[in-house]
């Protein structure tokens, strides 16, 4: 099943241009709100610009910044919006040492935005590369720490009470290891969370190189403020290398989740994605997604989102260009 178009519906052009040469590197939506990440600008300090949607088509309304720039430190690498509020990810910046990270929140009030905080960890440390991956749901804002102990990686989630931000948890795998990078991806909606771990090693992979990095997600749902999880989610069909987890996107009860390495009978490497619904509180796999036209090296599952009943899948080198 082909969940893609080659019909390039709309191209949103940044109108300050200079030293912005990697715009469209993460990028988000939340109605008729899109913020796309740029890595680099003056001083290759980052920037994140926000897009609107009126009648008379996408307009470009507010450059985002950091009150306290810094060059590399990776700001617009990750993004997230809802609703009025947007979390820019800076995985690279250096407070509590080289790479420890930090995440900045945004609000917007009319046309007008504003920082309204600065995220760093509790136990912030060099490399963590927190804000690598960013997530937010009203007033709960995710915040993906791959690098976290030897990149095995931990998510913590912050909550707002008025104009305050306070971190809620932090979220790690129940068999952490080394250099599964969990967080690699995140998503949130209300009271759940789906981290994606795509380096994750089957319990057997020590007598078993065939399960070297099949890749896994983990559901996490919060009740009366305490997260616990919910499920593990693997691939029905997982193998070698397939990275499941690379990318995740949540709606409502349903999951997707991309495995960009998977390979088909006949493309190699050309890539998957994992629809898994819940009942209850039990996930189940619903359907395999690949490409009508696979190829090799395609990797379809880059990226993925959903919203009802439609996913979207990203194909990054799909002709050596791309497409969704």
């Amino acid at each position: 099943q082909q969940l893609c178009s080659s019909n390039e519906l709309t191209k949103l052009i940044i109108s300050d241009p200079p030293n912005v040469n990697q715009s469209g590197f993460a990028n988000a939506v939340s109605g008729d709100t899109a913020v796309v990440g740029a890595t680099t600008g003056p001083y290759d300090t980052g920037r994140a610009f926000v897009f609107v949607r009126t009648s008379a088509g996408w307009t470009q309304q507010a450059t985002l910044t950091a009150s306290d720039p810094g060059g590399g430190d990776g700001f617009g690498h990750s993004v997230a919006v809802s609703g009025d509020t947007a979390v820019v990810g800076a995985g690279d910046k250096d407070d509590a040492g080289q790479s420890s990270g930090a995440a900045y929140v945004f609000v917007r009030v009319g046309d007008v935005w504003t920082q309204q905080a600065k995220l760093t960890a509790s136990d912030a440390a060099a490399f963590d590369i927190f804000g690598g991956s960013v997530a937010v749901s009203g007033d709960t804002a995710v915040i993906g720490a791959w690098g976290d102990n030897s990149n095995s990686g931990a998510v913590y989630v912050f909550t707002r009470s008025g104009t305050v931000w306070t971190q809620q948890a932090k979220l790690i795998a129940p068999d952490p290891a080394v250099d599964d990078y969990f967080a690699r991806s995140v998503a949130v909606v209300g009271d759940t969370v789906v981290v994606g771990v795509p380096f994750h090693d089957a319990p057997n992979s020590q007598n078993d190189p065939n399960g070297l990095d099949i890749g896994a997600a983990y559901v996490f749902f919060r009740s009366g403020g305490v997260w616990t999880q919910q499920a593990q989610l693997i691939a029905s069909d997982a193998a070698y290398d397939e990275v499941f987890g690379y990318s995740v996107a949540l709606s409502g009860n349903t999951v997707v989740v991309g495995a960009t390495l998977d390979s088909q009978v006949n493309a190699y490497l050309s890539g998957s994605a994992y629809v898994f619904v819940r009942s209850g509180g039990a996930w189940t796999q619903q359907a395999k997604l690949i490409a009508s036209d696979a190829a090799d090296n395609d990797n379809f599952g880059e990226s993925v989102t959903g919203s009802g009943d439609t996913a979207v899948v990203g194909v990054r080198f799909h002709t050596n260009a791309g497409v969704l």
